[in-house]
Parts: C-alpha cells; sequence; structure tokens
C-alpha cells in the first residue's frame, strides 16, 4: 500500500507531459493543409500523415498536379512532412479532373506504383474542404456484374 502511495505523485507529473506532446502533435498536423490540387486534370495521391510514434493521431490528406507523375508528388510530399518531423504514408492513388468552372470534379483511375486510393474516401475529404463542398464529386461506377457475360 505504501508503494501506490509512493507513486501517486509520478502520475500526476507524467500525465502534463503526455498531454503536452498529444496537443502538440495536433497542432502540427492541423497546420497541414488537407487538400492541395490544380485545376484540370491532376494525378492524386492519398495519403495519412501522422507524428513518429503517435499513429492514433493521424491525418488523411490529398495532393495533387496536373504536371507531376504520382512518385514526383509522393518525394515531395514527404520531403515536406520531413522538415516539420511528420511521417507520411500512401494509401494510394489516381486521378481528379478538377473544372472549378463548372463546380465539378471528376474521380477515377488507378496509380501504377501505390494501387488504387479509396475514391470515396477521397470524395469525403473534397467535401470536407471549404473550397469545394458546393461541387459535385463523380466517382467512377463498380461494375457489380464484371463477371457476368
Amino acid at each position: 500500500m505504501k508503494t501506490i502511495n509512493f507513486l501517486a505523485p509520478i502520475s500526476q507529473i507524467v500525465r502534463p507531459i503526455r498531454r503536452q506532446s498529444t496537443s502538440r502533435v495536433n497542432a502540427l498536423l492541423i497546420n497541414v493543409p488537407r487538400v492541395q490540387i490544380s485545376k484540370g486534370k491532376n494525378k492524386y495521391l492519398l495519403m495519412t500523415i501522422h507524428m513518429h510514434g503517435f499513429t492514433r493521431f493521424g491525418r488523411t490528406i490529398v495532393r495533387g498536379s496536373d504536371s507531376k507523375d504520382h512518385e514526383q508528388i509522393y518525394e515531395e510530399t514527404v520531403e515536406e512532412m520531413d522538415d516539420i518531423g511528420i511521417c507520411t504514408k500512401c494509401l494510394g492513388g489516381g486521378f481528379i479532373n478538377n473544372k472549378e468552372d463548372k463546380n465539378m470534379i471528376k474521380i477515377y483511375g488507378c496509380c501504377k506504383t501505390f494501387g488504387e486510393a479509396p475514391h470515396g474516401r477521397t470524395k469525403d475529404i473534397l467535401l470536407s474542404w471549404t473550397k469545394y463542398q458546393h461541387f459535385n464529386i463523380i466517382l467512377p461506377k463498380k461494375n457489380l456484374n464484371a463477371y457476368e457475360e
């Protein structure tokens, strides 16, 4: 019983330190924009970012460019995140046709290097972004009868 009473003050010291590190993690991740895509046809990647050792506090981001391939987009994002101490994991990729003048985005295709991104998740992220809230976002139709001919 004496050892439990002895350890009680230690837990009061450790808890604030844990809270400070978690709030620092959240602050760094929140400062990273969730969406960075350009107008027109883009190759894009869906990635999760997190602080090393804090995988529970991850964030999913979308990165795309019309002039780069998927590998270049990934390398640039990894370099950018490494500079601020954030780990990056690619979930997959595809294409985004961003027609801002018509308020329409089409998400489709697959990345040869990283595989197909879950396009539904990409759509949810785009809709949560203020700029794209009122856009009509189109996903590819799944062919449920692919094996029936």
